[in-house]
């Protein structure tokens, strides 16, 4: 019997990056601002964003909205595969360690550890609530 829904883990993961990708891009440009104008050249830019990571609180806000989604992806994982939600929550978690790990930042050390430290928890708080509701809705 196979236990991982290996489709749902993809899709799930999948949309996941993306909407932490278009959530990054939409919050960076209301922090950045008038100080994005068009044909800015790669020196210009690097000045925009190392002035709104210096500047403002853009680094705090896309963890939240990251640890959000990461909820949110192991929600879906789950309810996608309509069977043994922890274990695609935890396979979500660690799909996110590895994902963590891979494109380590330059961000501040301890936002890197923290959502680190966070990102299985919120997996399995993600895939809790998908049971919870599939047991509502009798799925389970």
């Amino acid at each position: 019997m196979r236990r991982l829904s290996i489709h749902a883990l993809i899709t799930a993961f999948s949309t996941e990056v993306l909407v932490d990708l278009l959530v990054g891009r939409l919050v960076f440009g209301l922090f950045a601002g008038s100080l994005l104008v068009p044909d800015m050249t790669d020196e210009e830019m690097t000045a925009v964003v190392k002035a709104v990571f210096d500047t403002t609180h853009y680094l705090p806000w896309m963890f939240m909205f990251g640890m959000t989604t990461t909820v949110a992806g192991a929600y879906l994982a789950a309810r996608l595969a309509r069977r043994i939600p922890y274990y695609h929550g935890l396979a979500m978690g660690i799909i996110g360690l590895v994902f963590g790990l891979f494109f380590w930042s330059d961000d501040p050390v301890w936002l890197d550890y923290l959502g680190l430290l966070l990102t299985i928890p919120l997996s399995l708080f993600g895939s809790h609530l998908a049971r919870n509701r599939m047991q509502a809705l009798e799925i389970l």
